[in-house]
């Protein structure tokens, strides 16, 4: 995609800072720099996002934004697992996605997903309207010995009138509007996924959404009643995506799956609405010896009931989604703390006097987080946990812990 020199130039000067760098522009007239800052750039921006390219030397990076919106391989190889989940029936996702034969991701971008779940089938349709992105598709996944991906520069709208039946299609709209803002809605994305669903569900045996974080789900499955799953997905602790599983035939009611990705370990908690509806928790009339908090999947999920009925916990307050035990419990998806003491916020004004930081957060309370840390006027973390919460009394208070372990790395 570009001369010797020009890697040659990139190789040297790999970890440097890219804006200094960028000044030197007029010393190195032999070498394609622009193309040259982005690869170093790129590289450096994606060494934890996207490891598997640090053993890839000359893949191509493409420009910042494009980086910036791409699936992490953490991510990508997430919905590799879907795909063989559901052909192995290890799921309740009952859609057929063929024998594996063709799949078509039809929002390209960078492709990190594409090039991920590729490596499942036969033949593999890339549909980007860039012609940088496509060229830089071309060459990235010759690199990688994909040449099943065929590359197609158009818009979806377009590719969809001639595609044939595919085993699966694959989107992730584009969260930004013509002035470059953040949207949310499905219907602000482009492309606009609603008005083009009965078609899609016409053509595949499975359609995967990749959707933003920050969207309404209950109002999202009003909208596409075809869903099976929904995949709340969170790395390290942050949620990071919504997967909506759709299929033409759907029967059963829709599953919640809210998982944690760590070290390639995945944290799962499965749901429906029915389950919560109808689960009934019960009330701590005080905080016990261990506290618990649900990792971020399962907050956004909404697992809120059904979390403490199959853990067997206690909950704090109807509307306030932290847990209580007197003993420690193995496997909980999400953070476990050993109370030292509770705490009223008058009192809490006195823990200046013993401790000089704490990291605190805030579940049902009056204040956020920064607002209760300056009141305590306590510096920004150390080993002590503070919770500022409503128990099941109604009273606000501040639990005083420390962390006991991390379930989710057992």
């Amino acid at each position: 995609m570009t001369g010797e020199a020009t890697w040659q130039f990139i190789d040297a000067h790999i970890d440097e800072d890219v804006n200094k760098l960028a000044l030197q522009k007029s010393k190195f007239k032999d070498i394609d720099f622009e193309f040259a800052i982005r690869q170093i750039h790129g590289r450096q921006k994606t060494r934890e996002k996207l490891p598997f390219l640090g053993n890839v030397p000359r893949f191509v990076f493409p420009p910042s934004l494009a980086l910036e919106q791409c699936s992490s391989e953490m991510t990508a190889k997430y919905k590799q697992f879907i795909i063989n989940s559901i052909s192995r029936g290890d799921t309740a996702c009952r859609v057929s996605t063929g024998n594996h034969r063709i799949m078509a991701d039809l929002t390209g971008g960078f492709g990190i997903d594409t090039l991920f779940l590729s490596n499942l089938f036969e033949t593999c349709h890339y549909v980007e309207p860039q012609r940088q992105l496509c060229d830089i598709m071309a060459y990235n996944s010759h690199l990688l010995h994909l040449d099943h991906i065929q590359v197609h520069q158009t818009v979806m709208e377009d590719f969809l009138q001639e595609m044939e039946r595919v085993d699966v299609a694959y989107a992730d709209p584009s969260r930004r509007d013509t002035h470059g803002s953040r949207v949310v809605g499905l219907e602000d994305c482009s492309p606009n996924i609603l008005l083009y669903k009965d078609v899609l569900l016409r053509k595949c045996g499975l359609l995967m959404l990749k959707l933003s974080p920050m969207l309404d789900v209950k109002r999202a499955l009003a909208q596409l009643p075809e869903t099976i799953e929904v995949h709340v997905v969170a790395v390290d602790g942050e949620c990071k995506e919504l997967l909506f599983l759709l299929g033409k035939d759907r029967s059963e009611e829709v599953r919640f799956v809210a998982v944690n990705l760590k070290n390639d370990q995945y944290e799962h908690f499965f749901f429906t609405m029915r389950e919560e509806a109808g689960s009934l928790p019960t009330y701590a009339r005080d905080v016990k010896n261990f506290l618990y908090e649900p990792n971020a999947a399962i907050l956004k999920a909404g697992a809120f009931k059904s979390l403490a009925v199959r853990y067997g916990l206690a909950k704090l307050h109807p509307h306030t989604h932290l847990y209580t035990s007197d003993t420690p419990l193995e496997n909980f998806p999400g953070r476990c703390f050993q109370v030292v003491k509770v705490l009223s916020v008058k009192d809490a004004l006195q823990l200046k006097n013993d401790i000089p930081k704490a990291n605190v957060s805030v579940r049902n309370f009056p204040l956020g987080a920064d607002e209760l840390r300056k009141k305590l006027k306590l510096a920004d973390g150390g080993e002590v946990y503070l919770y500022g919460t409503t128990i099941e009394d109604d009273r606000k208070v501040v639990i005083f812990c420390r962390k006991f372990k991390d379930s989710y790395q057992l």
